[in-house]
């Protein structure tokens, strides 16, 4: 990409990010048009081929910026700062929601990126996921008190099914167009305080 991207002012570089977020969340990557991504971020085609010489370049960029945009989303929200494994969901929440009303389509991309069947580049952006989702992982289990849990459970298929049900809500708001991120945060705040009744152990 053209270095000369950065030099644009802020508001011009988070239009372009979210419009491409959009339009990538949107469409399958071969029939997400760059007319309309430039349309969206209101500039012309050609100004957006000026700083990405062609869509896949954007693509890869947008993987990149998602995966550092989420990273420190959670990272201010002091997720790995606690060692409670419920406090660090609702960190996580507050950070995702906080990051949507920024760019509301960080979430939705990332997921389609993952599953996306199209491109050359799409098992390196599994391969990319998987070891983001192990890091994660070893950090958490690392960090987390793990006598407050229950033992007949298994601690890495429950933070699977927190991470899938995780992006499964997301996905459904931003289809609904739902971005009210006040209600998003209290709704999903629910299903954190029953997963606490369900796995930690009682009286802890």
């Amino acid at each position: 990409m053209n270095s000369g991207f950065f030099t644009l002012p802020q508001e011009k570089q988070q239009a372009v990010i979210n419009a491409g977020f959009k339009i990538f969340a949107l469409y399958p990557y071969n029939k997400a048009p760059m007319s309309e991504i430039a349309g969206a971020a209101g500039i012309s085609k050609s100004l957006l081929f000026y700083h990405f010489k062609n869509k896949k370049e954007l693509y890869i960029f947008l993987w990149q910026k998602s995966v550092e945009l989420i990273r420190r989303a959670l990272q201010e929200q002091g997720v790995l700062e606690t060692d409670d494994y419920f406090e660090m969901l609702r960190r996580s929440l507050r950070g995702k929601c906080r990051l949507m009303k920024s760019y509301p389509y960080a979430s939705e991309f990332s997921m389609r990126a993952y599953f996306e069947g199209e491109g050359e580049f799409s098992e390196d952006i599994r391969h990319s996921f998987f070891k983001l989702e192990a890091d994660s992982w070893n950090k958490v289990w690392q960090r987390i008190d793990k006598s407050k849990l229950r033992d007949d459970i298994d601690p890495l298929l429950m933070y699977r099914e927190m991470v899938w049900a995780s992006d499964g809500f997301m996905h459904q708001m931003v289809n609904s167009r739902n971005m009210e991120f006040d209600r998003i945060e209290k709704e999903f705040e629910k299903l954190i305080d029953m997963w606490e009744k369900v796995y930690q152990k009682a009286g802890v």
